[in-house]
């Protein structure tokens, strides 16, 4: 059972932040957000077996230059639900880990401008914490587990919910979404949704439970597990104890290249080059000074033009942000992890400065590709001319061999028609609706509402019922702008019976 409260606060956060961080926001919340009271009312208090798992989609993301992860974001109806259960039942996993000066990651404390968890900074308080920590300690092991969220098993985690006191129909609906994301094979978690950080932290409290036990010294961010030892003989006996608990509770293995045994003078450096905020030079420090005085440190507050002083929004230029990108990029070991965070800090502000050397770039920063896209939906104060030009050199990189094979890059760069009336060139895009796969035909029907072209979509609505499901909700969400008596006649037929849809279909008709 979902209380109200739960159900509006999630939906509140999926309009303010989306679903994660690595896919375009969903159109279609702005539904949701006009009729909550109603779409709650659907679900308060319901049998949870009533809302099966809807259709999720995959997209493989890239982490760095060589390596990838597969990434889910799943359908908006289950984003409100499992955010919801989270948000009414969390504190039951939370109480069972063990001390935020332990285990830094992830601890749960739902704020509605912040999200479902606590500490802005936990990535730099983890490393700050273990380089204090390891001054008393001569070596330090590395452990990181291989492909974590990939490898937890769905039987830990209903184990874990139930020694939660999640109530039994939300253990199995939670269950049931997870399976429904592995094709009914009983391991791995998505990678993607906020709400499934926390899951993959409750699977991990027996592991921790068991590392302590064993009187080991550690301290642990996700999948990255820190053990303080006195002399390498420890590290190595330690390293064979960490090894042994992730095989015997849970069959995971530790990844061979980024295990290691560091001195204390290799760890300190670690520690510095692993925090988040460092500048890589004058300029960018005084960006993010800039970025931190307009959004009182708050790293999800957006900064309006009209905010931000003459003076101010002056210091910032073209030149200056492009350097400091050229900056990361010609390093021989590139830091994508902090770029991206740069990345989103400039989203923040929405300065333009980064856009041409973003496009110009654009294979050396693929890694940040979601984050750029972020960024340039984000930038303001350009004129109608400038948002056309983008929009022709982002169709020319819709052909590009570093886009065209990679259907996550594409899905980024469409969700900007979709979002920008400006950008338009919406001729270029119906060309490539016929021949294009299910998720790019998608993003063309949110782009041909942005651009009123509602008399193409009427084309397209004897073809409705052989659309896939995220088509259909693109679709509907579409036809609002179709004549009043049309649109209604078209949806009255329909027959939905989910939450999502049903109020969905009745923001189109009402809007």
């Amino acid at each position: 059972m979902l209380s109200g409260d739960s159900l509006k606060w999630a939906v509140d956060f999926i309009y303010n932040h989306s679903d994660g961080d690595l896919f375009p926001k969903i159109a279609e919340i702005d539904s949701i957000i006009t009729y909550k009271d109603e779409f709650v009312a659907l679900i308060e208090d319901k049998d949870l077996s009533q809302f099966p798992p809807g259709a999720c989609r995959r997209f493989i993301v890239p982490k760095d230059e060589i390596s990838y992860r597969q990434a889910t974001q799943l359908d908006p109806q289950d984003s409100i639900i499992l955010t919801a259960i989270i948000h009414q039942y969390g504190i039951g996993i939370e109480r069972r880990r063990l001390d935020r000066n332990i285990v830094f990651s992830y601890r749960f404390s739902p704020d509605i401008n912040y999200g479902l968890y606590s500490a802005m900074n936990s990535w730099n308080d983890f490393w700050t914490s273990a380089f204090r920590k390891s001054s008393s300690f001569e070596y330090v092991l590395y452990c990181d587990i291989a492909d974590f969220y990939n490898q937890i098993y769905h039987h830990i985690v209903e184990n874990q919910l139930i020694e939660s006191a999640f109530p039994n129909q939300v253990m199995k609906w939670v269950i049931g979404l997870l399976e429904s994301t592995t094709a009914n094979v009983s391991r791995g978690v998505p990678i993607g949704p906020h709400p499934i950080h926390l899951l993959a932290e409750a699977a991990m409290i027996p592991i921790d439970n068991s590392i302590s036990i064993q009187g080991l010294e550690f301290l642990r961010y996700a999948d990255d597990i820190l053990v303080f030892c006195d002399s390498k003989q420890t590290a190595k006996n330690s390293l064979a104890k960490v090894a042994s608990i992730l095989d015997k509770q849970q069959r995971l293995m530790l990844q061979r290249h980024k295990t290691k045994t560091y001195t204390v003078e290799e760890f300190r450096n670690l520690c510095s080059d692993m925090i988040e905020d460092r500048p890589i030079s004058k300029e960018e420090d005084e960006i993010l000074k800039l970025i931190r005085k307009y959004s009182g440190g708050n790293p999800y507050r957006t900064i309006t033009y009209n905010e931000i002083s003459d003076e101010d929004w002056k210091s910032v230029s073209d030149e200056i942000i492009s350097n400091i990108i050229y900056e990361y990029i010609n390093q021989e070991d590139v830091d994508y992890i902090r770029l991206r965070w740069f990345y989103r800090r400039l989203a923040q502000l929405g300065h333009p400065g980064a856009i041409e050397v973003s496009l110009r770039e654009i294979a050396k920063l693929s890694p940040c590709f979601a984050n750029i896209c972020s960024y340039l939906g984000s930038v303001q104060s350009i004129d109608e001319e400038r948002w056309k030009y983008i929009g022709e050199r982002l169709l020319e990189l819709l052909d590009s061999e570093d886009v065209v094979n990679n259907e996550f890059f594409r899905l980024s760069i469409l969700s900007l028609f979709t979002k920008n009336r400006y950008i338009n060139h919406f001729s270029r895009l119906v060309r490539r609706y016929p021949t294009s796969e299910s998720f790019v035909q998608r993003e063309i029907l949110l782009a041909a509402y942005q651009n009123s072209a509602f008399d193409w979509l009427r084309e397209h609505k004897e073809n409705f019922q052989g659309m896939d499901p995220w088509q259909k909700m693109a679709f509907i969400y579409g036809c609002s702008g179709l004549p009043k008596d049309e649109k209604k006649y078209f949806i009255n037929k329909l027959s939905l019976k989910r939450p999502f849809d049903i109020i969905l279909a009745k923001w189109a008709k009402n809007i």
